[in-house]
């Protein structure tokens, strides 16, 4: 059975009229990166920050929401190499480690930063 991941981007750094990172999607595809070793893995929601200073935990929530009501279970969170380039370059203002603890705790998942390394 193939492990059912969520993606939070950047809204900075993400092209507003992009459908998805072809980066995030090449390493979830070829199981490279943080995803090496992981078996099938499937992609089932992307979503983003909220924009700076960001309202990531709403966000997920509403869907974690949906998701549930069409029967599907996320094994775990990722927050895409674009927030982690933003958080260590761009001064982004978002408390990761503090999200990453409100979203572990709100899910019952693991929330990881970065995706790929390309």
């Amino acid at each position: 059975m193939a492990k059912k991941i969520g993606i939070v981007y950047c809204e900075k750094i993400q092209d507003a009229s992009c459908v998805g990172c072809a980066k995030c999607y090449k390493a979830v595809n070829e199981n490279t990166f943080a995803f090496e070793g992981a078996g099938e893995v499937r992609v089932v929601f992307k979503c983003g920050c909220g924009d700076c200073p960001g309202l990531v935990v709403p966000r997920v929530d509403l869907q974690m929401t949906v998701l549930r009501s069409l029967g599907v279970e996320v094994d775990e969170i990722y927050f895409g190499t674009c927030v982690k380039k933003a958080t260590m370059l761009m001064n982004c203002p978002m408390n990761v480690e503090g999200v990453t603890r409100v979203m572990q705790d709100k899910f019952g998942v693991p929330v990881h930063m970065g995706t790929h390394d390309y």
